[in-house]
């Protein structure tokens, strides 16, 4: 059932007290600082296909698994966010055999893995109710809550081409209905959180999109992955800051990118885009304003993860660029070249998971806080 956002003494309360078995529309939500809050460095488990072949990786899940925990371990890592998906970690058509395997690896060695990523995709269309089947959704979830997963990031829709104002309405709206299937799904495999990716290629590049058609639904079992890195990119200056304020009760998981601007000597167009974390320096400079970014989250209450997602360009081990923007297996010919290298990809990890911390520690977290 759907709210308005504005409600005042006893309807205010009627909401309060309804608000476990009802969903109810984030601007009812106050969110604050607690002691209880903690920010989990994680990484996206693409970054990590290194660790074995690909023959490897589907033949034994158990070694894969302990394999990504140490290489996590050596790279400050505390958690990792398993890709449940064709060309993954875990192919869904193996999950009920291969997902708890992995998983007991990973755990062997510390390392958390309470989230997964999969390539679900709710579609915009209202009477659509077939991809739940063709995407293995309950197969996938129905495993991944029996072995201990909280959270999974899905996939979105973009908008069709050449479309404006009410039919981009009416697209969300049918959008939401299908949200609210998935979200039943997670309430029926006790109360997992799906996270809707903001990605250029989404209707939630900016967030407001994703946000008005996640209107109605509890943000325990519908949420947003902040990626914040797309969405300074789709819109730099201030707006970021106002999205994650206005819709904070949405954000269940955030993804740490840093990017830089550009701009054209010739033609003086403004480009956006990855750059390693800190630059030259280490201390930033690109468009975000970190300790902001993680002030925002401290004060609005956040706690969960923070994901690394390696998508900028370095000079590789035989002096020249390479994208860690791929998921590539220990048999790929970055890594059988020599351009990438397991000591590479473990000092960008470093680098990646010491400037969490050390931009949290900024914006006000508690070393403590700081898993």
């Amino acid at each position: 059932m759907e709210r308005r956002s504005f409600l005042s003494g006893a309807a205010a309360s009627a909401v309060a007290g309804l608000a476990a078995k009802e969903a109810v529309f984030p601007g009812q939500a106050h969110a604050q600082a607690t002691s209880e809050q903690v920010l989990v460095t994680s990484v996206w488990s693409r970054h990590v296909q290194w660790v074995r072949t690909e023959e490897q990786t589907y033949s034994d899940p158990y070694g894969t698994g302990v394999a990504i925990g140490e290489a996590l371990r050596a790279g400050g890592y505390a958690a990792v966010n398993l890709t449940v998906r064709d060309g993954g970690h875990v192919r869904p058509a193996q999950v009920s055999t291969h997902l708890p395997l992995m998983l007991n690896g990973i755990r062997s060695t510390g390392t958390i893995c309470d989230h997964i990523g999969v390539n679900v995709t709710p579609p915009a269309d209202p009477a659509n109710t077939a991809w739940i089947a063709s995407q293995f959704v309950h197969e996938i979830l129905s495993v991944a809550s029996a072995h201990g997963i909280k959270k999974y990031r899905f996939s979105g829709v973009s908008f069709p081409a050449n479309t404006f104002g009410q039919q981009m309405t009416s697209y969300l709206d049918g959008l939401r209905l299908n949200l609210r299937r998935l979200a039943a799904i997670n309430a029926q495999y006790g109360k997992l959180c799906g996270v809707a990716h903001t990605h250029g290629n989404n209707v939630g590049t900016t967030v407001e999109p994703y946000a008005y058609a996640m209107q109605g639904i509890d943000p325990n079992l519908i949420g947003i992955n902040l990626a914040i890195g797309h969405v300074a990119t789709a819109a730099p200056g201030t707006a970021w800051q106002i999205a994650m304020r206005r819709w904070m009760p949405h954000i269940k998981c955030v993804c740490p990118e840093d990017v830089a601007a550009t701009i054209n000597a010739t033609t003086g167009a403004l480009s956006v885009g990855r750059t390693k974390p800190g630059g030259a320096t280490g201390n930033g400079g690109g468009v975000i304003n970190w300790a902001t970014f993680y002030s925002l989250l401290r004060i609005g209450g956040y706690s969960g993860a923070a994901e690394n997602q390696l998508e900028y360009t370095i000079v590789g081990g035989t002096g020249t660029n390479v994208s860690l923007n791929n998921g590539a297996f220990a048999n790929s010919s970055q890594f059988t070249s020599g351009q990438l290298t397991p000591e590479i990809m473990i000092a960008e990890f470093k680098q990646n998971s010491d400037f969490i911390r050390s931009r949290a520690l900024l914006g006000g977290w508690a070393a403590s806080q700081i898993i």
